[in-house]
């Protein structure tokens, strides 16, 4: 009787894993630690039926003090299609079991509790899934409950009118999932360049940006989402907004290019020397007023009689994360 009693409740401890929704990652136990063993089980989502037909293997890398970074990697992108990072395939699902993150990372004494994520990528030859985030509790217990109440603290550009929190707010399709510029999830201005707010509500695995206006442009530029694992309180930097490229090719033997438009004043800001007779500036934001639009002029000095030929106002709608070519033939 005692038997099935202890059957029972080890059925009950993972029954989240086997019915996790597809295209999720779950773990076991729920709150990993660094040094107790790891079972990861994934449901492949509708579009990644590969990873059930095809041999696909694990690619991941540690989070170290909740920075949100790709810190240590188990092995290089090309050197994990090894036995060893292989995924084992189980009644549709896959398993990947790590004894512990210490031995596994080959982590010293000082790194252990400094771990506080895991990235987990599924992969193989042609396909990948997005990238999983897991986090990883002190040994120690010294992390509280999460109740799903946050304090976001952000320092962003100067000149940044409005600042809201985007992300996997519930299941994709839901109303709040990745939606951007809502008001439900707005910071509000505590200095010239810091946003803070109290969301709640909020899943433990969130992973977020900072936005700034509705459109999927109007966001920080970064590399990957920043994982929240179970914080209930983060404090962020945002170095700076994705910006637009001014890109210019001018005639053979420019010594120098300069730009002046509605994002400087109309003062003079002496453009980037990209080679091939090409000149780079980046726009940002945070310089241009609610309508958007930039308005720009190319000197070959810091000159007014300087200007490119016929002098006339060049005009583009601003869109972050993109590119405006334009090409002078002649000064």
């Amino acid at each position: 009787m005692k038997k099935l009693y202890m059957l029972a409740l080890a059925l009950l401890a993972n029954s989240f894993v086997w019915f996790a929704n597809a295209g999720e990652l779950t773990v076991s136990p729920q709150k990993p630690t660094a040094l107790k063993p790891i079972e990861l089980v994934y449901t492949p989502a509708a579009n990644e039926q590969w990873a059930l037909s095809e041999d696909v293997f694990i690619y991941v890398c540690l989070e170290m003090d909740q920075n949100g970074e790709w810190v240590k990697e188990k092995a290089e992108w090309s050197k994990c299609n090894l036995p060893n990072f292989k995924w084992v395939k189980k009644s549709g699902k896959l398993s990947y079991t790590i004894s512990n993150l210490k031995s596994y990372f080959n982590l010293t004494d000082t790194e252990v509790p400094h771990v506080t994520g895991m990235f987990v990528i599924l992969k193989n030859e042609k396909y990948q899934t997005a990238d999983k985030y897991i986090a990883i509790r002190s040994e120690h217990g010294l992390d509280e409950d999460f109740d799903g109440t946050v304090k976001f603290r952000v320092q962003v550009p100067v000149g940044t009118r409005e600042v809201y929190v985007a992300g996997t707010f519930g299941k994709e399709g839901d109303p709040l999932y990745w939606k951007h510029a809502d008001a439900k999830l707005a910071l509000k201005k505590v200095d010239n360049n810091h946003f803070e707010g109290v969301l709640t509500n909020v899943p433990a695995n969130l992973h977020y940006l900072y936005v700034w206006g509705p459109r999927t442009d109007q966001a920080e530029f970064r590399l990957g989402h920043r994982p929240l694992g179970a914080r209930s309180q983060v404090n962020d930097i945002v170095d700076y907004w994705g910006d637009m490229t001014l890109n210019v090719t001018v005639p053979s033997g420019t010594p120098e290019v300069y730009v002046a438009g509605n994002f400087s004043n109309w003062t003079f800001i002496a453009m980037i020397d990209a080679g091939n007779d090409t000149w780079t500036y980046h726009v940002p934001p945070t310089a241009l007023d609610k309508s958007g639009v930039i308005e720009y002029k190319y000197y070959t000095k810091d000159q007014k009689e300087a200007v490119e030929k016929g002098g006339k106002t060049r005009k583009v709608n601003f869109v972050g994360f993109t590119t405006q070519y334009d090409e002078i033939k002649s000064w």
